[in-house]
């Protein structure tokens, strides 16, 4: 059972008119976790501006336009991992990991300070025990086909896009903060399903 920083308690009796528990020990608690599903579909990440997301040959993730025979590379598919969340305080959504594959690799999308994005090789835990996981994100639906990656390690912070500097037609994959009226729609991605 997570407890949520509060302390279990199991019910004992009643007597005069009043209820009586005792308190489980923490041996018997267990932390909250994520729990891998064994399920990792494949998608295309599309932003609004019908760029696709792809790991380019220098290592790194960026958004370019791309011809449908393009859109079926290796390295524009992306497994979104799902993970089972223990937590009594569970986001809206499910906890996820976005990966693709490149030369026998799992290449995680993970996040870190100054809203960086950055690729890491890494096998998919099977189990996560701290609450804050830098590859792990909670995907929530929109409408339609559209989702948003919230990072769990970075709360309020999604996936999102910006140009890269000197070059606008190419944009990189970051973190974006969720302002007083939600996140800009640079934050929502377009989930097109790949062919396997």
């Amino acid at each position: 059972m997570a407890t949520n920083n509060c302390i279990p308690v199991q019910f004992l009796e009643t007597s005069s008119n009043a209820f009586y528990f005792g308190a489980e020990s923490e041996s018997e608690v267990e932390a909250d976790s994520y729990t891998d599903s064994f399920h990792s579909p494949t998608y295309n990440l599309q932003c609004k501006d019908n760029k696709f997301l792809l790991l380019n040959n220098d290592g790194q993730f960026q958004l370019q336009d791309l011809s449908a025979q393009e859109q079926c590379r290796p390295d524009c598919r992306f497994n979104i991992h799902i993970y089972n969340d223990s937590s009594l305080e569970q986001m809206q959504g499910i906890s996820v990991m976005l990966y693709t594959n490149r030369n026998g690799k799992k290449i995680m999308a993970c996040c870190r300070d100054h809203n960086e994005i950055y690729p890491e090789a890494m096998d998919l835990p099977r189990e996560i025990a701290e609450a804050a996981h830098k590859a792990l994100f909670c995907l929530t639906k929109l409408s339609g086909e559209k989702y948003m990656f919230e990072s769990i390690a970075y709360p309020n912070k999604f996936l999102g896009f910006e140009p890269v500097e000197g070059r606008p037609s190419l944009k990189k994959l970051v973190l974006r903060m969720k302002g007083p009226d939600g996140v800009d729609d640079s934050s929502e991605v377009n989930l097109n399903r790949c062919n396997e």
